[in-house]
C-alpha cells in the first residue's frame, strides 16, 4: 500500500496521563496544590466547557500547569515516542498540530521542531501552529501565533469555535487568514467539536475559503455539530465546503466520544476526507497507538463504511485522502514517487482491517525503516 497519513494528531501532548500516573493507582496521580488560586483571574474558553460535558476532560487549570512545565528535551522525547510508534504501524507523513499560547509559550513548537529534525530524514513532518486557548481568552497568543510561524511551522492552525461568541469566532478565523497569507501557508482548522447545533464556524470558514481563493489549501477536523443540524442546512454547509475544495479530518475513534461529524454524506458528495489519530494518552482521550488500521476499524463501524467499496474508501481516508491533505507531492506507487509505502501481511483491505495485520515492512523515500513480525503460539487440538 502507500505508506500511511496522519491528518491530524495533537502530538505534542501525548502521554500526560502516563506521565501524571492518572491511570498507574501504584502511585498518587500528579495533583499540584494551589492550582485554583494560582489561576484565579486567568480567562478560560469555551474549552473549560468540555469539564462539564465529558468526566474524561482533564481538568483545564491542570493541563494549564502541565503545560506551563514543559522542556524542550520533554517534548521532543514524547513526540518521538509517538512518532517511532507511528513508523512502527506504517505513518509516513504526519501533520503534528502543536500549541501556541501563553502557558506553552513557544517551548512546544521548540520542542516539535527539535523532533522534526531527528526524524525529519525518516519521514514527512509537518508543523501546524495551534491556537489551543483562544485569542480572545488568550491575548498573547496572536504574538505567539506569529513567532511560531517566524520559527519555522508549516501550517496556520485554528479553533474558532471556542471563542466566547459568534462575532469572536469570525475575528479568530479572519486573523488566521491573514496569518496564513502573510506566510504564504495552508490553514487546519478545528471546527465544532460539540453536540450543538449552535455551533457553526465551519461554515463561515468554508465561505471564507471561498472569499480569498484559497481552494485546496484549508482544512478542518472534527465538525460533529455538523450532525445535529437540520438536514437542509447541513447540505448547505457541506456543500460549502466542497465548492471550497476544503479537506475535512475526521477523527472516528475519538470523536465516538463527542460527535462524530456526517462522514458518509461529505464522502458522497465528492469531499476530500482523511483521518487521524487526534490523541494519544493526553488530556482528552486515555488510548491511542497511532495506527491507522485501528482508525479504519472504527471508521468502518462508525461511518457506516463496513461492505467492500466502503472499506477501499475507508484505505483512501488513510493514505490519499490523508496526502491530499497534507498536501503531499510525489505520493503514491507510480514510478517517479518517492517509495513511501507499507508491505502488510495480508492479501486484501479487509483483512487488514480485520486481522489488524503486521506491518512487514515500513519504506520512506526507498529506505525500509521499520517493519513488524508477530509470534503467536497455541496449542494444537487433539485430533
Amino acid at each position: 500500500m502507500p505508506g500511511f497519513i496522519d491528518s491530524h494528531f495533537h502530538i505534542g501532548k501525548s502521554f500526560y496521563g502516563r506521565e501524571a500516573h492518572r491511570y498507574d493507582y501504584r502511585q498518587p496521580e500528579w495533583d499540584p496544590p494551589g492550582l485554583a488560586e494560582r489561576y484565579q483571574r486567568r480567562y478560560r474558553s469555551a474549552m473549560a466547557d468540555y469539564e462539564l460535558r465529558y468526566e474524561n476532560i482533564i481538568p483545564i487549570v491542570k493541563q494549564w500547569a502541565w503545560k506551563e512545565a514543559y522542556t524542550v528535551e520533554d517534548v521532543a522525547r514524547r513526540i518521538g515516542e509517538a512518532l517511532t510508534l507511528g513508523l512502527g504501524n506504517g505513518v509516513v507523513a504526519c501533520r503534528m498540530f502543536i500549541d501556541v499560547d501563553s502557558f506553552a509559550g513557544l517551548t512546544e513548537l521548540k520542542g516539535a521542531l527539535e523532533a522534526k529534525r531527528r526524524f525529519g530524514g525518516l519521514m514527512q513532518l509537518q508543523i501546524c501552529a495551534f491556537p489551543q486557548e483562544g485569542l480572545d481568552a488568550d491575548p498573547q497568543t496572536a504574538t505567539l501565533m506569529n513567532n511560531a510561524m517566524e520559527l519555522g511551522a508549516d501550517v496556520v492552525g485554528g479553533l474558532p469555535w471556542i471563542e466566547w461568541t459568534d462575532d469572536l469566532c469570525k475575528r479568530h478565523a479572519d486573523f488566521c487568514f491573514e496569518l496564513a497569507e502573510r506566510f504564504d501557508a495552508p490553514l487546519h482548522f478545528l471546527c465544532d467539536d460539540a453536540k450543538s447545533a449552535m455551533a457553526r464556524s465551519l461554515e463561515y470558514v468554508a465561505s471564507k475559503t471561498i472569499q480569498t481563493g484559497r481552494y485546496g489549501r484549508v482544512a478542518s477536523s472534527h465538525n460533529g455539530a455538523l450532525s445535529t443540524y437540520p438536514d437542509a442546512h447541513a447540505l448547505k454547509v457541506m456543500n460549502l465546503v466542497r465548492n471550497a475544495e476544503m479537506s475535512i479530518s475526521c477523527n472516528s475513534q475519538v470523536n465516538l466520544l463527542g460527535a462524530l461529524t456526517r462522514v458518509h454524506e461529505m464522502v458522497d458528495l465528492g469531499i476530500n476526507v482523511s483521518i487521524g489519530q487526534d490523541d494519544v494518552d493526553n488530556f482528552y482521550y486515555p488510548f491511542g497507538r497511532e495506527d491507522p488500521l485501528e482508525w479504519a476499524w472504527s471508521m468502518a463501524h462508525a461511518g457506516g463504511f463496513a461492505y467492500p467499496r466502503g472499506i477501499e474508501q475507508v484505505f483512501d481516508m488513510i493514505t490519499v485522502n490523508g496526502a491530499r491533505t497534507l498536501g503531499l507531492e510525489r505520493y503514491g506507487l507510480e514510478a517517479g514517487c518517492r517509495a513511501d509505502l507499507v508491505v502488510l501481511d495480508c492479501s486484501h483491505p479487509r483483512d487488514a482491517i480485520q486481522y489488524q495485520v503486521d506491518r512487514l515492512h515500513v519504506i520512506t523515500n526507498g529506505r525500509r525503516v521499520a517493519g513488524t513480525k508477530r509470534e503467536r503460539w497455541v496449542a494444537g487440538a487433539q485430533t
